[in-house]
Protein backbone atom coordinates (compact mmCIF):
# COMPACT_ATOMS: atom_id res chain seq x y z
CA UNK A 1 0.00 0.00 0.00
CA UNK A 2 1.69 3.26 -1.12
CA UNK A 3 1.25 6.63 0.54
CA UNK A 4 1.57 9.66 -1.70
CA UNK A 5 3.64 11.76 0.65
CA UNK A 6 6.59 9.73 1.89
CA UNK A 7 8.38 10.55 5.10
CA UNK A 8 11.91 11.85 5.52
CA UNK A 9 13.54 11.20 8.88
CA UNK A 10 16.82 12.11 10.53
CA UNK A 11 17.98 10.59 13.81
CA UNK A 12 21.28 8.84 14.49
CA UNK A 13 21.12 7.89 10.86
CA UNK A 14 19.35 9.56 7.99
CA UNK A 15 16.74 7.35 6.39
CA UNK A 16 14.81 7.89 3.22
CA UNK A 17 12.47 5.82 1.08
CA UNK A 18 14.09 4.93 -2.22
CA UNK A 19 11.27 5.09 -4.75
CA UNK A 20 13.56 5.29 -7.73
CA UNK A 21 17.33 4.96 -7.87
CA UNK A 22 17.91 5.63 -11.54
CA UNK A 23 19.37 8.94 -12.74
CA UNK A 24 17.38 10.93 -15.28
CA UNK A 25 20.20 13.39 -15.92
CA UNK A 26 17.88 16.36 -15.24
CA UNK A 27 19.98 19.21 -13.83
CA UNK A 28 19.10 21.24 -10.70
CA UNK A 29 15.69 22.41 -9.68
CA UNK A 30 15.23 19.92 -6.84
CA UNK A 31 12.87 20.37 -3.92
CA UNK A 32 15.38 18.70 -1.63
CA UNK A 33 19.02 17.65 -1.87
CA UNK A 34 20.67 15.46 0.73
CA UNK A 35 24.43 15.98 0.44
CA UNK A 36 27.49 14.05 1.57
CA UNK A 37 25.72 11.04 3.09
CA UNK A 38 26.93 7.45 3.17
CA UNK A 39 24.41 5.68 0.93
CA UNK A 40 23.47 2.12 1.88
CA UNK A 41 20.81 1.14 -0.63
CA UNK A 42 19.83 -2.34 0.55
CA UNK A 43 21.11 -4.18 -2.51
CA UNK A 44 24.04 -5.76 -0.68
CA UNK A 45 26.61 -3.55 -2.40
CA UNK A 46 29.20 -1.61 -0.36
CA UNK A 47 28.17 1.84 0.85
CA UNK A 48 29.20 4.88 -1.19
CA UNK A 49 29.18 8.66 -0.80
CA UNK A 50 26.56 10.43 -2.89
CA UNK A 51 24.11 13.30 -3.01
CA UNK A 52 20.40 12.61 -3.47
CA UNK A 53 18.08 14.89 -5.40
CA UNK A 54 14.36 14.71 -4.66
CA UNK A 55 11.44 16.32 -6.46
CA UNK A 56 8.02 15.93 -4.89
CA UNK A 57 7.94 12.45 -3.39
CA UNK A 58 10.38 10.89 -5.87
CA UNK A 59 14.14 10.48 -5.91
CA UNK A 60 15.22 11.93 -9.24
CA UNK A 61 18.98 11.58 -9.12
CA UNK A 62 21.73 10.00 -7.02
CA UNK A 63 25.33 11.09 -7.58
CA UNK A 64 27.44 14.24 -7.45
CA UNK A 65 24.97 17.11 -7.26
CA UNK A 66 27.39 19.76 -6.00
CA UNK A 67 26.35 22.18 -8.76
CA UNK A 68 22.61 21.56 -8.38
CA UNK A 69 20.17 23.82 -6.54
CA UNK A 70 17.24 22.97 -4.27
CA UNK A 71 14.61 24.63 -2.13
CA UNK A 72 16.10 22.84 0.86
CA UNK A 73 19.50 21.23 1.40
CA UNK A 74 20.37 18.79 4.20
CA UNK A 75 24.04 18.18 4.99
CA UNK A 76 24.24 14.47 5.89
CA UNK A 77 27.98 14.37 6.51
CA UNK A 78 28.75 11.60 9.00
CA UNK A 79 25.25 10.13 8.61
CA UNK A 80 23.83 7.19 6.71
CA UNK A 81 21.19 7.53 4.02
CA UNK A 82 19.21 4.33 3.46
CA UNK A 83 15.83 3.03 2.36
CA UNK A 84 13.18 2.99 5.06
CA UNK A 85 13.24 -0.07 7.27
CA UNK A 86 10.66 -2.86 6.98
CA UNK A 87 9.04 -4.35 10.08
CA UNK A 88 7.50 -7.67 9.10
CA UNK A 89 5.68 -8.27 12.37
CA UNK A 90 3.58 -5.56 14.03
CA UNK A 91 0.10 -5.08 15.45
CA UNK A 92 -0.69 -1.58 14.17
CA UNK A 93 -3.86 -2.40 12.22
CA UNK A 94 -5.99 -0.87 14.96
CA UNK A 95 -3.85 2.25 14.88
CA UNK A 96 -4.34 2.65 11.12
CA UNK A 97 -8.09 2.55 11.78
CA UNK A 98 -7.88 5.23 14.48
CA UNK A 99 -7.88 9.00 14.19
CA UNK A 100 -5.08 9.71 16.70
CA UNK A 101 -2.48 6.99 16.07
CA UNK A 102 -2.76 6.33 12.33
CA UNK A 103 0.57 8.08 11.68
CA UNK A 104 2.23 5.41 13.92
CA UNK A 105 4.85 8.02 14.76
CA UNK A 106 6.64 5.59 17.08
CA UNK A 107 7.62 3.57 13.99
CA UNK A 108 8.49 6.55 11.82
CA UNK A 109 10.95 7.95 14.37
CA UNK A 110 12.79 4.61 14.19
CA UNK A 111 13.03 4.85 10.42
CA UNK A 112 10.39 2.19 9.73
CA UNK A 113 8.48 3.05 6.58
CA UNK A 114 6.79 -0.27 5.77
CA UNK A 115 4.99 -2.57 8.21
CA UNK A 116 3.04 -5.80 8.22
CA UNK A 117 0.19 -4.64 10.46
CA UNK A 118 -2.03 -7.67 11.20
CA UNK A 119 0.09 -10.52 12.49
CA UNK A 120 -0.79 -13.75 14.32
CA UNK A 121 -3.94 -14.48 12.32
CA UNK A 122 -5.69 -11.25 13.20
CA UNK A 123 -5.83 -9.62 9.79
CA UNK A 124 -8.96 -9.04 7.75
CA UNK A 125 -9.98 -10.80 4.56
CA UNK A 126 -11.66 -7.57 3.36
CA UNK A 127 -8.48 -6.24 1.79
CA UNK A 128 -9.84 -3.70 -0.69
CA UNK A 129 -12.33 -2.27 1.80
CA UNK A 130 -9.72 -1.94 4.53
CA UNK A 131 -7.16 -0.46 2.15
CA UNK A 132 -9.62 2.23 1.10
CA UNK A 133 -10.50 3.04 4.71
CA UNK A 134 -6.87 3.29 5.86
CA UNK A 135 -5.79 5.43 2.94
CA UNK A 136 -8.76 7.77 3.36
CA UNK A 137 -7.90 8.26 7.02
CA UNK A 138 -4.20 8.79 6.35
CA UNK A 139 -1.32 6.44 7.06
CA UNK A 140 2.15 7.12 8.40
CA UNK A 141 3.80 4.19 6.61
CA UNK A 142 3.28 1.71 3.83
CA UNK A 143 1.60 -1.58 4.78
CA UNK A 144 1.62 -5.13 3.47
CA UNK A 145 -1.73 -6.76 4.21
CA UNK A 146 -2.18 -10.45 5.02
CA UNK A 147 -5.39 -12.43 5.36
CA UNK A 148 -5.97 -13.37 8.99
CA UNK A 149 -6.77 -17.06 9.30
CA UNK A 150 -8.22 -16.64 12.81
CA UNK A 151 -10.55 -13.85 11.69
CA UNK A 152 -11.49 -15.73 8.54
CA UNK A 153 -12.32 -18.91 10.45
CA UNK A 154 -14.46 -17.00 12.94
CA UNK A 155 -16.34 -15.32 10.08
CA UNK A 156 -17.16 -18.59 8.33
CA UNK A 157 -17.67 -20.94 11.28
CA UNK A 158 -19.39 -18.42 13.53
CA UNK A 159 -18.83 -18.06 17.24
CA UNK A 160 -18.57 -21.81 17.78
CA UNK A 161 -15.08 -22.43 16.45
CA UNK A 162 -14.41 -25.41 18.67
CA UNK A 163 -14.89 -27.84 15.81
CA UNK A 164 -13.60 -28.67 12.37
CA UNK A 165 -15.14 -26.89 9.39
CA UNK A 166 -17.52 -28.72 7.12
CA UNK A 167 -16.42 -29.27 3.53
CA UNK A 168 -18.68 -26.39 2.49
CA UNK A 169 -17.16 -24.08 5.10
CA UNK A 170 -13.68 -25.07 4.03
CA UNK A 171 -14.47 -24.16 0.42
CA UNK A 172 -15.96 -20.87 1.57
CA UNK A 173 -12.75 -20.01 3.42
CA UNK A 174 -10.69 -20.84 0.34
CA UNK A 175 -12.94 -18.65 -1.80
CA UNK A 176 -12.50 -15.71 0.56
CA UNK A 177 -8.71 -16.21 0.63
CA UNK A 178 -8.62 -16.24 -3.16
CA UNK A 179 -10.72 -13.06 -3.28
CA UNK A 180 -8.41 -11.36 -0.76
CA UNK A 181 -5.34 -12.28 -2.80
CA UNK A 182 -6.99 -10.81 -5.89
CA UNK A 183 -7.54 -7.61 -3.91
CA UNK A 184 -3.85 -7.33 -3.07
CA UNK A 185 -3.14 -9.46 0.00
CA UNK A 186 0.42 -10.71 0.35
CA UNK A 187 -0.53 -14.04 1.88
CA UNK A 188 -2.07 -15.70 4.92
CA UNK A 189 -1.17 -15.32 8.58
CA UNK A 190 -2.21 -17.62 11.43
CA UNK A 191 -2.14 -17.63 15.21
CA UNK A 192 -2.88 -21.26 15.97
CA UNK A 193 -1.66 -21.32 19.56
CA UNK A 194 -4.69 -19.35 20.71
CA UNK A 195 -8.45 -19.42 20.95
CA UNK A 196 -8.87 -23.17 20.73
CA UNK A 197 -7.26 -23.35 17.29
CA UNK A 198 -4.45 -25.42 18.80
CA UNK A 199 -7.06 -28.08 19.55
CA UNK A 200 -9.56 -27.80 16.71
CA UNK A 201 -7.73 -26.53 13.62
CA UNK A 202 -5.86 -29.39 11.98
CA UNK A 203 -2.79 -29.23 9.82
CA UNK A 204 -4.83 -30.54 6.91
CA UNK A 205 -7.36 -27.71 7.28
CA UNK A 206 -4.60 -25.09 7.28
CA UNK A 207 -2.97 -26.63 4.21
CA UNK A 208 -6.24 -26.46 2.28
CA UNK A 209 -6.93 -22.84 3.27
CA UNK A 210 -3.35 -21.91 2.37
CA UNK A 211 -3.32 -23.48 -1.09
CA UNK A 212 -5.08 -20.55 -2.86
CA UNK A 213 -2.29 -18.13 -1.96
CA UNK A 214 0.13 -20.28 -3.98
CA UNK A 215 -1.75 -19.22 -7.12
CA UNK A 216 -0.67 -15.63 -6.42
CA UNK A 217 2.87 -16.21 -5.14
CA UNK A 218 1.78 -15.50 -1.56
CA UNK A 219 3.49 -16.26 1.75
CA UNK A 220 2.24 -18.25 4.75
CA UNK A 221 3.22 -16.66 8.10
CA UNK A 222 2.48 -18.33 11.41
CA UNK A 223 2.49 -17.81 15.12
CA UNK A 224 2.94 -21.54 15.40
CA UNK A 225 0.96 -24.09 17.38
CA UNK A 226 3.53 -24.10 20.17
CA UNK A 227 6.56 -21.98 21.06
CA UNK A 228 7.58 -23.91 24.15
CA UNK A 229 8.29 -27.59 24.72
CA UNK A 230 6.64 -28.64 21.43
CA UNK A 231 8.29 -25.99 19.26
CA UNK A 232 10.14 -28.61 17.22
CA UNK A 233 6.88 -30.33 16.31
CA UNK A 234 5.36 -26.92 15.50
CA UNK A 235 8.22 -26.13 13.10
CA UNK A 236 7.80 -29.53 11.48
CA UNK A 237 4.12 -28.70 10.93
CA UNK A 238 4.97 -25.33 9.40
CA UNK A 239 7.44 -26.95 7.00
CA UNK A 240 4.84 -29.53 6.02
CA UNK A 241 2.32 -26.76 5.30
CA UNK A 242 4.82 -25.01 3.05
CA UNK A 243 5.72 -28.19 1.24
CA UNK A 244 2.18 -29.45 0.64
CA UNK A 245 0.60 -26.05 -0.08
CA UNK A 246 3.52 -25.06 -2.31
CA UNK A 247 4.21 -21.71 -0.63
CA UNK A 248 7.09 -19.98 1.20
CA UNK A 249 6.57 -20.08 4.96
CA UNK A 250 7.72 -17.79 7.75
CA UNK A 251 7.93 -18.31 11.51
CA UNK A 252 6.61 -15.40 13.52
CA UNK A 253 8.69 -14.12 16.51
CA UNK A 254 10.93 -17.19 16.55
CA UNK A 255 11.70 -18.31 20.12
CA UNK A 256 11.73 -21.34 22.40
CA UNK A 257 9.83 -19.72 25.27
CA UNK A 258 10.01 -20.76 28.90
CA UNK A 259 12.93 -22.17 30.84
CA UNK A 260 11.93 -25.79 30.17
CA UNK A 261 12.38 -25.16 26.43
CA UNK A 262 15.80 -23.54 26.51
CA UNK A 263 18.26 -25.21 24.17
CA UNK A 264 15.68 -26.22 21.56
CA UNK A 265 16.75 -23.44 19.15
CA UNK A 266 19.53 -25.68 17.81
CA UNK A 267 16.92 -28.27 16.80
CA UNK A 268 14.77 -25.60 15.17
CA UNK A 269 17.76 -24.25 13.22
CA UNK A 270 18.64 -27.76 12.05
CA UNK A 271 15.07 -28.39 10.85
CA UNK A 272 14.86 -25.10 8.97
CA UNK A 273 18.25 -25.45 7.32
CA UNK A 274 17.37 -28.98 6.24
CA UNK A 275 14.08 -27.79 4.74
CA UNK A 276 15.79 -24.94 2.92
CA UNK A 277 18.34 -27.37 1.49
CA UNK A 278 15.38 -29.32 0.07
CA UNK A 279 14.04 -26.22 -1.65
CA UNK A 280 11.36 -25.24 0.87
CA UNK A 281 11.62 -21.51 1.48
CA UNK A 282 11.49 -21.07 5.27
CA UNK A 283 12.26 -17.76 6.97
CA UNK A 284 11.56 -16.21 10.37
CA UNK A 285 11.28 -12.93 12.18
CA UNK A 286 12.54 -12.37 15.72
CA UNK A 287 12.35 -9.48 18.14
CA UNK A 288 15.50 -8.39 20.01
CA UNK A 289 14.28 -9.04 23.55
CA UNK A 290 14.83 -11.90 25.99
CA UNK A 291 11.33 -11.30 27.33
CA UNK A 292 8.15 -11.14 25.33
CA UNK A 293 4.84 -9.60 26.30
CA UNK A 294 2.82 -9.12 28.28
CA UNK A 295 4.74 -7.15 30.82
CA UNK A 296 2.22 -6.51 33.54
CA UNK A 297 1.23 -6.57 37.14
CA UNK A 298 1.50 -9.99 38.80
CA UNK A 299 -2.19 -9.67 39.65
CA UNK A 300 -2.94 -10.66 36.04
CA UNK A 301 -1.36 -14.11 36.59
CA UNK A 302 -4.36 -15.08 38.72
CA UNK A 303 -7.29 -16.26 36.59
CA UNK A 304 -10.67 -15.07 37.90
CA UNK A 305 -13.67 -17.32 37.11
CA UNK A 306 -17.01 -15.90 36.01
CA UNK A 307 -18.75 -17.01 39.20
CA UNK A 308 -16.66 -14.56 41.26
CA UNK A 309 -18.89 -11.71 40.19
CA UNK A 310 -17.35 -8.83 42.15
CA UNK A 311 -13.85 -9.49 40.80
CA UNK A 312 -14.94 -10.05 37.20
CA UNK A 313 -17.03 -6.86 37.26
CA UNK A 314 -14.13 -4.77 38.53
CA UNK A 315 -11.73 -6.32 36.04
CA UNK A 316 -14.01 -5.68 33.07
CA UNK A 317 -14.74 -2.13 34.17
CA UNK A 318 -11.10 -1.14 33.63
CA UNK A 319 -11.37 -2.05 29.93
CA UNK A 320 -13.68 0.90 29.25
CA UNK A 321 -11.55 3.13 27.01
CA UNK A 322 -13.70 6.14 27.76
CA UNK A 323 -12.47 6.22 31.34
CA UNK A 324 -9.81 8.71 32.34
CA UNK A 325 -6.45 7.58 33.63
CA UNK A 326 -7.50 8.50 37.17
CA UNK A 327 -10.73 6.52 36.87
CA UNK A 328 -8.90 3.43 35.60
CA UNK A 329 -6.40 3.69 38.43
CA UNK A 330 -9.20 3.90 40.98
CA UNK A 331 -10.82 0.80 39.49
CA UNK A 332 -7.49 -1.04 39.57
CA UNK A 333 -7.00 -0.16 43.22
CA UNK A 334 -10.49 -1.44 43.99
CA UNK A 335 -9.80 -4.64 42.03
CA UNK A 336 -6.48 -5.23 43.77
CA UNK A 337 -8.05 -4.78 47.20
CA UNK A 338 -10.86 -7.20 46.33
CA UNK A 339 -8.37 -9.73 44.94
CA UNK A 340 -6.17 -9.48 48.02
CA UNK A 341 -9.19 -10.09 50.25
CA UNK A 342 -10.21 -13.10 48.15
CA UNK A 343 -6.70 -14.57 48.39
CA UNK A 344 -6.84 -14.25 52.19
CA UNK A 345 -10.08 -16.25 52.25
CA UNK A 346 -9.31 -19.99 52.06
CA UNK A 347 -12.39 -20.97 50.02
CA UNK A 348 -12.02 -18.12 47.53
CA UNK A 349 -8.28 -18.72 47.27
CA UNK A 350 -8.90 -22.34 46.30
CA UNK A 351 -11.47 -21.28 43.69
CA UNK A 352 -8.92 -18.89 42.16
CA UNK A 353 -6.27 -21.62 42.20
CA UNK A 354 -8.64 -24.03 40.44
CA UNK A 355 -9.47 -21.48 37.73
CA UNK A 356 -5.81 -20.54 37.19
CA UNK A 357 -4.83 -24.18 36.56
CA UNK A 358 -7.98 -25.31 34.74
CA UNK A 359 -7.47 -26.81 31.28
CA UNK A 360 -10.37 -25.67 29.11
CA UNK A 361 -10.75 -25.21 25.35
CA UNK A 362 -10.14 -21.77 23.94
CA UNK A 363 -9.95 -19.86 27.21
CA UNK A 364 -6.88 -21.04 29.08
CA UNK A 365 -5.20 -18.85 31.65
CA UNK A 366 -1.62 -17.83 30.90
CA UNK A 367 -0.38 -20.19 33.59
CA UNK A 368 -2.42 -23.15 32.35
CA UNK A 369 -1.19 -22.55 28.81
CA UNK A 370 2.52 -21.94 29.40
CA UNK A 371 3.30 -22.92 32.97
CA UNK A 372 5.11 -20.90 35.64
CA UNK A 373 8.44 -21.41 33.88
CA UNK A 374 7.36 -18.89 31.22
CA UNK A 375 7.31 -15.92 33.59
CA UNK A 376 10.00 -13.79 35.22
CA UNK A 377 9.86 -11.10 37.90
CA UNK A 378 11.07 -7.86 36.30
CA UNK A 379 10.29 -4.93 38.60
CA UNK A 380 9.95 -5.07 42.38
CA UNK A 381 10.47 -2.47 45.11
CA UNK A 382 9.80 -4.42 48.30
CA UNK A 383 11.42 -7.68 47.20
CA UNK A 384 14.60 -6.78 45.28
CA UNK A 385 16.02 -10.27 45.88
CA UNK A 386 13.37 -11.61 43.45
CA UNK A 387 14.24 -9.36 40.50
CA UNK A 388 15.02 -11.35 37.32
CA UNK A 389 13.99 -14.62 39.00
CA UNK A 390 11.99 -17.05 36.89
CA UNK A 391 8.92 -18.21 38.82
CA UNK A 392 9.96 -21.82 38.18
CA UNK A 393 13.19 -20.99 40.03
CA UNK A 394 11.18 -19.64 42.98
CA UNK A 395 9.14 -22.84 43.08
CA UNK A 396 12.32 -24.90 43.22
CA UNK A 397 13.96 -22.67 45.82
CA UNK A 398 10.95 -22.42 48.12
CA UNK A 399 9.46 -25.87 47.60
CA UNK A 400 6.00 -24.31 47.25
CA UNK A 401 3.28 -24.23 44.62
CA UNK A 402 3.63 -21.36 42.14
CA UNK A 403 0.09 -20.17 42.80
CA UNK A 404 0.80 -19.73 46.50
CA UNK A 405 4.03 -17.85 45.79
CA UNK A 406 2.26 -15.39 43.46
CA UNK A 407 -0.80 -15.12 45.71
CA UNK A 408 1.35 -14.14 48.68
CA UNK A 409 3.33 -11.66 46.56
CA UNK A 410 0.07 -10.05 45.43
CA UNK A 411 -0.92 -9.57 49.06
CA UNK A 412 2.52 -8.12 49.81
CA UNK A 413 3.35 -6.13 46.63
CA UNK A 414 0.56 -6.09 44.01
CA UNK A 415 2.40 -3.57 41.77
CA UNK A 416 5.25 -6.02 41.13
CA UNK A 417 5.77 -6.47 37.37
CA UNK A 418 6.42 -9.70 35.50
CA UNK A 419 7.30 -10.49 31.88
CA UNK A 420 6.41 -13.55 29.83
CA UNK A 421 8.05 -15.69 27.15
CA UNK A 422 11.37 -16.04 28.93
CA UNK A 423 14.19 -16.90 26.52
CA UNK A 424 17.80 -17.91 26.99
CA UNK A 425 20.64 -15.74 25.73
CA UNK A 426 22.19 -18.73 23.93
CA UNK A 427 18.99 -19.44 21.96
CA UNK A 428 18.61 -15.72 21.33
CA UNK A 429 22.07 -15.37 19.78
CA UNK A 430 21.81 -18.58 17.77
CA UNK A 431 18.53 -17.45 16.23
CA UNK A 432 19.85 -14.07 15.16
CA UNK A 433 22.94 -15.61 13.56
CA UNK A 434 20.81 -17.33 10.90
CA UNK A 435 20.73 -15.71 7.47
CA UNK A 436 17.00 -16.47 7.20
CA UNK A 437 16.05 -14.49 10.33
CA UNK A 438 14.91 -10.85 10.17
CA UNK A 439 14.47 -8.37 13.03
CA UNK A 440 10.91 -7.39 13.92
CA UNK A 441 9.18 -5.55 16.77
CA UNK A 442 5.81 -7.27 17.43
CA UNK A 443 4.73 -3.83 18.64
CA UNK A 444 1.68 -1.62 18.34
CA UNK A 445 1.08 1.95 17.24
CA UNK A 446 0.99 4.92 19.58
CA UNK A 447 -0.49 8.40 19.24
CA UNK A 448 1.55 11.48 20.02
CA UNK A 449 1.49 11.87 23.80
CA UNK A 450 1.49 15.13 25.72
CA UNK A 451 4.49 15.70 27.97
CA UNK A 452 2.14 15.96 30.94
CA UNK A 453 0.71 12.48 30.36
CA UNK A 454 1.55 9.87 33.02
CA UNK A 455 4.07 7.15 32.16
CA UNK A 456 2.75 3.93 30.66
CA UNK A 457 3.94 0.53 31.89
CA UNK A 458 4.53 -1.93 29.13
CA UNK A 459 6.97 -3.68 26.81
CA UNK A 460 9.47 -1.34 25.08
CA UNK A 461 9.08 -3.06 21.72
CA UNK A 462 6.81 -0.43 20.08
CA UNK A 463 9.77 1.94 20.43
Amino acid sequence: MTKNNQTLLMSLSLIIIFISACSTGEPGGFDLIIRNGKVINGTGNPWFYADIGIRGDTIIEIGNLSDATAVRIIDAEGLVVSPGFIDVHTHVAGSFSSTDANAIVNYLIQGVTTVEPSSDGGGTYKIAETKQKWEAGGMGTNATMFVGFNSLRREVLGENQFRSPTSEELEQMKTLVRQAMQEGAWGLTTGIEYGGLDLYSTTEEIIEVTKPIAEFGGVYKSHMRDEAKFIVEAVEELIRIGEEAGVPVSITHLKPAGKDSWGLMKDVVRLVNDARSRGIMVTADKYPWLQGAPIGFITSLIDVPEDMVELTSLRRGRRNRELSYEEREELRNNYVEALQNALKDNAKRERLRESTYEIRPGNLSSVARWGWQDFRIKVTVKNPQLAEKNIAELIEEQGRDGFDIIADLIIDEPDMLFASASMSIEDFKLGFKQEWVMVSSDGGGFPIIEESAPPVRGHPRPF
